[in-house]
């Protein structure tokens, strides 16, 4: 069996080639061999990348026509999904529905459990907000902003509802990385932080679950006032 990693590789640079529209959805892949050839590895590493692939439902075999991409709504790798969707012009309103799914439910549930190492972390995070806000670091900023959300999801006392959350966390760097680069938008959430850290320290999940819902409409509101156009 080629070695775990270099299959991984081999597999990524497939998915990248996927996404950059070299192998379109619907359309043959290139043999086994003449991939074999053009990414420098064994074929047999292809043929295991190929299945790893398959598994995740981004490529198809069909015995006797060859291997297919299918198209992204046949998904099922959250990693790929969140990278493909990157690329679409609609992917900040699709990343966004599917945080208020996660997150509303999230802050609920951590008004009722959040302790005070929870409630420090997130003054933590709110006060190195501030920080990279006035030095105008952006990427800091963006940084912590994710990781207050993290707090709050790992604050749930629930290990399911961080790790389904992970594997978006590339996809939300690029999209607040975009959004944060305005100050409007940095001064809106850090309000909305507050607002939410404030409704989990008083225990009441309604209020926390409000707080969240108005957090996620002011970032809708922002993305079409300032980003879209």
């Amino acid at each position: 069996m080629p070695h775990g990693s270099l299959v991984d590789k081999t597999a990524s640079s497939l998915l990248d080639r996927v996404l950059d529209g070299r192998f379109p959805a619907d359309r043959p892949l290139p043999s086994q061999d003449q991939l074999a050839d053009a990414l420098g590895v064994s074929r047999l590493t292809v043929r295991e990348a190929v299945k790893s692939l398959t598994q995740s439902g981004i490529l198809r075999v069909e015995h006797g026509n060859g291997t297919f991409v299918n198209p992204t709504d046949q998904w099922t790798d959250i990693a790929a999904i969140s990278r493909s969707a990157a690329l679409g012009s609609g992917a900040p309103r699709a990343l966004l529905e599917v945080r208020r799914m996660i997150e509303l439910g999230a802050a609920e549930l951590c008004a009722t459990r959040a302790d005070a190492g929870v409630l420090a972390s997130l003054d933590a995070h709110l006060e190195a907000m501030d920080a990279a806000n006035a030095a105008g670091d952006v990427a800091g900023f963006v940084r912590h902003d994710i990781d207050f959300h993290d707090a709050i999801l790992r604050g749930t006392g629930n290990p399911f509802v961080a790790a389904i959350y992970d594997p978006l966390r590339s996809a939300l760097e690029r999209g607040r990385t975009q959004t944060s680069a305005f100050p409007e938008i940095r001064a809106h959430a850090q309000e909305q932080h507050r607002s939410v850290r404030a409704a989990i320290a008083s225990g009441d999940p309604g209020r926390a679950r409000a707080a969240m819902s108005a957090h996620m409409d002011q970032t809708l509101a922002d993305l079409e006032d300032h980003v879209r156009p």
